[in-house]
């Protein structure tokens, strides 16, 4: 089960490291010239923060270097972190004028929902994907009653 595990946090691990990092690196945003130089050296400092912290999960989650129940629990701990960080900033962005989404950069994906066209944030899906996917490792950590 110890696997599974591991499996499930490394690919909630990679939606921020890997996915969201190949997302922000690009003329949409770390190059777009209608951005400030500012705002593109905080999207930059963000995708190597998030990086190095997916590096540092992925080593606790896979490296034998300690009880495997700490090493786990912590790199869950950090990805909860970097992924609740996302849903903490979204909620208060009546805070500070933000938005989910740049109108030069992803749009949102259109998707048939009762005979109506939605709108789902690539942002919010990656990022619920995430989620999803480190929440059902902890119920395999609950359920098994810890890491092995």
């Amino acid at each position: 089960m110890t696997i599974t595990i591991q499996v499930l946090v490394t690919v909630s691990v990679l939606t921020y490291a890997l996915v969201a990092a190949a997302a922000d690196l690009n003329g949409t945003h770390a190059t777009n010239p209608r951005w400030v130089g500012h705002a593109r050296f905080h999207v930059v400092w963000q995708v190597v923060t998030h990086i190095g912290v997916g590096v540092i999960a992925l080593v606790l989650t896979w490296v034998p270097l300690g009880p495997p129940a700490w090493r786990i629990g912590a790199a869950m701990a950090l990805t909860a972190v970097i992924l609740g960080g996302f849903f903490l900033t979204a909620a208060t962005m009546p805070l500070y004028g933000g938005e989910l989404a740049d109108p030069n950069g992803y749009r949102p994906l259109r998707v048939g929902a009762r005979g109506r066209r939605i709108a789902l944030d690539q942002n919010v899906l990656l990022f619920l994907t995430g989620t999803g996917v480190l929440l059902a490792a902890l119920v395999l950590v609950v359920v098994n009653q810890g890491v092995r």
